[in-house]
């Protein structure tokens, strides 16, 4: 019987490249072992810039608590509770902190070597046999992992950084709802408790009026103006009301407590005495808005993360290329002698057949002849041994990049960086627009409040008292009178308003300026330092910037 041969033919030299192959592989599995996800920490970070700009504490790692906030059953809610509420509760806020989170995985994924390829095939010979196999790869490692990793890391550093400053632009805009949704509630109390007072104010005069009525002086038609002025300001009463409740709801809604009672009110406004600060001048607040406007940051990142995707793009358009180990098992032909072998011993099997026959067989017993046939016959049926040989050495499976290299996708990007670029610049516009607005409406409300408080209201008081003399005297009539009252009740009424506008609109100032500021100086205080908010190794408050050769600089972001 011949042997098997199970010798393995390899070429010269394989060994050491295929011994270097399994180590770089080894390294590249030990290399994206080392990501990790820190979603947790970067979100502390977040806090921390919120913290810095709204001078607020916020602590957005301890676990949600979606119970209604202690001051919802309380008599009185300060606005730094609602503040701290709506840091906590607010949805929208939460959903963007969770993005951050989205945005880190996304950065670990873009770091993750892709999984090894292997290709096992196995061939049964028609004859019988041992089967044939054959592997394509062993393993099979896509090598452009190289050149795509550092850009893709790239990109979801940048789309990080975008989700960062994305949940903080969320923080500024829904502490400035809640300090204008707070201000409104103010207003409105303070509303409804100057309608009693000019209800009570009208009570007077109408027991005025009663009186000079009872002495023959005035008639019903004068007393029942005054009662109709009565009814018409419960009739303001009721509709103040029902915005006080209305806006309370708005304000438990962006606390996250939309559920929740409305037996309870805030601290109390007070037209008259409350301070009422000069902004800062207009340069020195749009250089403010400009260096630390969130949104404004998020479009920079945007379209930092578009030139950094043009580079990706570029590379993804290179051939794919991959290498790894090729094995085949099959037989290496038929050995020398076999065949003849096994005709001479079909041809002795009918030999011995024949003979068997002749020396008459028919008997019951078998004769030695037919033995000897028979096992000629079995060793002639049994299967011819093969040599089997095993092949094993390196593959490389390589893209012709000939119709496709990826320029459509490339023109794409491009285009979206460019959309990119004007977003970042409409949106410069629109800050700009948003703080000379919101600070023309500021210093008007400056100016009238102390015009109000100076002049306007002292008088019609004044005339007011000199009226309700002069009416009871005789002097004048019942229209001066009541004029007086109407100027009187709509000063008041004003001052208030104007008081309500210079709130609503420092905070309306806060937020187009990126943050809280403090109206008592000649110019805001910008944060002087702040955390780092990304994988950068910049300064802390340029780290919420593109680097140097960003977008916004021309940064070409061409592959390398």
């Amino acid at each position: 019987m011949a042997e098997v041969n199970t010798a393995i033919r390899t070429p010269a030299g394989l060994h050491g490249p295929a011994a270097a192959m399994a180590l770089c592989g080894v390294a590249l599995a030990a290399l994206a072992g080392c990501q990790g996800f820190r979603a947790e920490e970067r979100v502390r970070e977040t806090s921390e810039i919120v913290n810095e700009r709204l001078r607020q504490p916020v602590d957005w790692t301890t676990p949600w608590d979606d119970r209604s906030p202690h001051w919802t059953a309380g008599p009185i809610v300060r606005l730094d509770d609602a503040l701290a509420a709506a840091l906590r509760g607010n949805r929208a806020l939460r959903a963007d902190l969770a993005m951050i989170g989205q945005a880190d995985a996304d950065l670990v994924q873009a770091g993750l070597i892709s999984n090894p390829v292997i290709n096992f095939m196995v061939m049964f010979p028609s004859g019988g046999g041992r089967t044939m196999l054959r592997s394509g790869g062993l393993p099979m490692q896509p090598l452009q992992d190289l050149w795509l990793i550092p850009a893709r890391t790239e990109v979801a550093q940048a789309e990080l950084q975008k989700a960062v400053v994305r949940a903080a632009q969320r923080a500024i805009e829904i502490a400035a709802a809640v300090k204008q949704t707070y201000v409104e509630v103010q207003y409105l109390q303070r509303a409804a408790e100057l309608i009693r007072a000019n209800m009570q104010l009208v009570e007077q005069s109408t027991s005025v009026i009663a009186i000079r009525q009872t002495a023959g002086r005035a008639g019903q038609s004068e007393l029942n103006l005054s009662r109709i002025r009565h009814q018409r300001l419960r009739s303001d009463l009721l509709s103040v009301d029902s915005r006080l409740r209305a806006t309370k709801y708005e304000l438990l809604a962006w606390v996250g407590a939309a559920d929740g009672h409305d037996n309870w009110s805030v601290e109390p406004l007070d037209e008259l005495r409350d301070p009422a600060h000069s902004a800062p001048a207009e340069p020195d607040l749009l250089r403010i808005a400009t260096h630390q406007r969130f949104d404004l940051k998020a479009a920079e990142w945007s379209a930092e993360a578009a030139i950094r995707r043009v580079g990706l793009v570029k590379r993804e358009g290179w051939p794919d290329l991959a290498v790894g180990l090729t094995f085949e098992r099959a037989p290496a032909g038929t050995t020398p002698g076999v065949r003849p072998r096994v005709l001479g011993a079909n041809g002795a099997v009918q030999a011995s057949q024949q003979l068997a026959g002749a020396f008459g067989g028919g008997g019951g017993e078998m004769t030695g002849a037919q033995r000897f046939s028979e096992a000629l016959a079995r060793r002639a049926e049994r299967p011819a041994p093969r040599d089997v040989v095993y092949t094993l050495g390196p593959m490389i499976e390589m893209e012709l990049p000939i119709f496709d290299w990826n320029q459509a996708q490339t023109a794409r990007a491009l285009h979206e960086h460019a959309q990119k670029l004007a977003e970042y610049e409409d949106l410069f516009q629109t800050v700009v627009k948003e703080v000379r607005r919101t600070l023309a409406r500021y210093d008007e409300a400056i100016a009238q409040i102390a015009l109000y408080r100076e002049s306007i209201l002292p008088d019609v008081e004044q005339n007011l008292e000199l009226a309700r003399q002069t009416y009871v005297s005789g002097q004048t009539d019942l229209t001066i009178y009541l004029q007086a009252q109407e100027d009187t009740i709509d000063a008041r009424s004003r001052l208030l308003e104007f008081v309500r506008d210079y709130r609503v609109t420092t905070a309306e100032l806060e937020r187009a300026v990126g943050g809280a500021m403090r109206f008592d100086r000649a110019a805001p205080d910008a944060p002087t330092s702040q955390p780092d908010v990304g994988p950068t190794t910049q300064a802390p408050e340029d780290s919420l910037r593109p680097a140097a050769d960003s977008s916004t600089h021309g940064h070409s972001g061409g592959a390398p």
